[in-house]
């Protein structure tokens, strides 16, 4: 069975109807490590140098399990929500929450904040947090992605069309190939046919082919 999960590939930038004389935009964008998350936090900082705040929230690396029921489950390893100076849990985490109702992964959303002297309270920044986030997300594109893991592998020259057949079969893409005395391998291929995959590239190749 093919994974996919959902994201979004296109940066998008939306801003709210002002709530008492304070502006929240949105940004979001698609990102696949700390090091991009923190490039577009960067980013922003330097569109809206003059902000009050660049809260936001972003998660990275999606993984899929299952319950006890057998239902498959999606999750990421890495979580950071930040309020950036707000008053605690009045802005990231809105924020994350609503990355999480519609189950995005690999993905930085980040709302700025100019303040304009009227308090909104720790509930009128949550609501307004959230809404920002909701409203971004609502005017993006969202795009269903491949669950990807890689594998590498070595295996004489004789078997290099079985491993070409397989990996066509499976829709593998090659991220690096050596030629040496045996040939060896890197490749993506979608977690879902990882095991299937490699029990076929053992037994077609008579146990040749070394992980």
């Amino acid at each position: 069975m093919k994974l996919l999960y959902k994201t979004i590939k296109e940066h998008l930038e939306y801003e709210l109807p002002k709530i008492k004389w304070s502006r929240f935009i949105g940004n979001i964008f698609h990102s696949e490590n700390k090091e991009e998350a923190e490039r577009y936090i960067h980013e922003i900082e330097q569109k809206y140098p003059d902000a009050s705040h660049h809260c936001f929230a972003y998660r990275y690396e999606v993984q899929m399990n299952f319950d006890i029921f057998w239902t498959a489950t999606y999750s990421s390893k890495y979580n950071k929500v930040s309020d950036a100076g707000e008053p605690a849990n009045t802005a990231g985490k809105p924020i994350m929450s609503m990355i999480e109702k519609n189950w995005l992964h690999n993905i930085i959303l980040i709302v700025t904040r100019f303040f304009w002297w009227t308090l909104l309270g720790v509930g009128g920044l949550i609501q307004a947090y959230g809404e920002c986030a909701k409203q971004t997300i609502a005017h993006t594109k969202i795009v269903e992605e491949e669950i990807m893991k890689t594998i590498e592998f070595s295996y004489p020259f004789d078997l290099v069309q079985t491993v070409r057949n397989l990996l066509n079969k499976y829709q593998a893409k090659i991220i690096e190939e050596k030629y040496e005395e045996q040939v060896t391998m890197k490749i993506a291929i979608n977690s879902g046919y990882r095991e299937t995959f490699a029990h076929e590239l053992f037994e077609n190749s008579k146990w040749k082919i070394k992980l």
